[in-house]
């Protein structure tokens, strides 16, 4: 029996010993990617660029390990191909699994961006949540942005996201949001757009800022929506949760009078009529808050908070409209009306499925705003 003991206890530490840190790395063995950049390669291929955390040594400095930050390139047919050939730079082994944004160039994107998120999927140290941004330009320009305001281009990236709930002109997309809607086909793919600032002198990049979105038909860049036509988006899409409304005073377009939208909601809803043409009705409600000073010579009055109303109206619907007819121009569906019609009249929607994407361009819409000015700061 004590023999018998003795060879369990033996056995007991063996598997612990061989199991317990098996593929285990040091810090000191390790860089931390924060950011990746793609850029269009030389014939057909891959740059790829990583924004690396320097290690420090010293406790003092927060998550023991950000210091400022460096970057690494690498070029191949596909993106694992040049991850794999950046190791090659690299005195430790990279790890990807805390990348917080991939930023993409238009150029990369014009040739194929299925090809792209497909790679990054099967690149398996990804997260699902890593933040999916565009760029007009060079996508490695944004990872080599001296901020003033962030020491690391990823936390600026995180907090544009963050921030577009206040803004209304960018939203949070992530890699797991743009695979989701490639494969189930819902509705088109939509990705943030972003520039870089320049100084004042012109000399150095300085800021990252939200400039819209890139719109797609199918896996093709199909066009730019700006901030107007993007709020118009992201308002028709339920994915507006505040931003800031602007009405010109009377006589005076230099001045204006700005509301605060605290709250806004739409509902879609699409049928085919009895001659098989689609139409479409969005509803939006907003809560509104005056904040600006109101124009010179104004009072405040319960009948002028109706002007208002009415006035914001027509600037919300402007913008909706506006958004529409790019969505038509370019023939891109960034709402899903084609699902809603699929799930509302499957029938009817297999006869025109095959011609959707000539079908929608002449879809009717339909859209209705109520504005409700809550808070003035008046009294009567």
């Amino acid at each position: 029996m004590r023999a018998a003991g003795r060879i369990a206890w033996v056995l007991a530490v063996f598997a612990l010993v061989g199991t317990g840190c098996r593929g285990s790395l040091e810090l000191n063995e390790i860089h931390i990617v924060h950011s990746v950049a793609l850029d269009a390669g030389k014939n057909g291929g891959v740059k790829l660029s990583a924004e690396i955390a320097r290690l420090s040594a010293g406790q003092q400095q927060p998550k023991g390990m950000q210091n400022k930050t460096f970057m690494l390139t690498g070029e191949g047919s596909n993106i694992f191909e040049a991850a794999r050939l950046m190791r090659a730079k690299s005195d430790r082994t990279l790890l990807w699994g805390q990348t917080t944004a991939i930023v993409i160039s238009k150029d990369i994107a014009l040739e194929s961006l299925d090809k792209q998120i497909e790679t990054l999927r099967r690149f398996r140290q990804f997260r699902n949540t890593t933040l999916v941004y565009m760029i007009d330009g060079q996508a490695s320009r944004v990872l080599e942005v001296e901020m003033p305001n962030a020491s690391i281009s990823a936390q600026a990236l995180r907090g544009l996201a963050e921030g577009g709930e206040t803004t209304g002109l960018t939203s949070r997309t992530s890699l797991l949001d743009i695979y989701m809607d490639r494969i189930n086909g819902y509705k088109e793919v939509c990705i943030p757009a972003i520039r870089v600032l320049k100084s004042k002198d012109g000399e150095m990049d300085r800021l990252i800022k939200a400039a819209g979105f890139f719109a797609f038909r199918g896996e093709q860049l199909a066009g730019f929506m700006p901030a107007r036509i993007s709020k118009g988006y992201l308002r028709a899409s339920n994915r507006m949760r505040s931003t800031i409304e602007k009405l010109a005073c009377d006589g005076n377009p230099g001045n204006t009078i700005a509301f605060e939208n605290t709250r806004s909601s739409s509902r879609v809803a699409a049928s085919l009529d009895k001659t098989g043409t689609p139409s479409v009705r969005i509803e939006v409600d907003a809560d509104l808050n005056l904040v600006g000073q109101p124009c010179e010579d104004q009072t405040v009055t319960p009948e002028l908070i109706a002007e208002w109303e009415k006035q914001l109206n027509s600037e919300i619907e402007d913008q909706i409209n506006g958004f529409i007819a790019f969505s038509q121009q370019h023939a891109t569906d960034l709402l899903g009306i084609g699902e809603r019609i699929h799930r509302k009249q499957p029938q009817q929607w297999k006869r025109i499925k095959d011609e959707w994407r000539e079908i929608y361009p002449t879809c009717r819409f339909t859209v209705n705003v109520n504005t409700r000015i809550d808070h003035t700061n008046f009294t009567i």
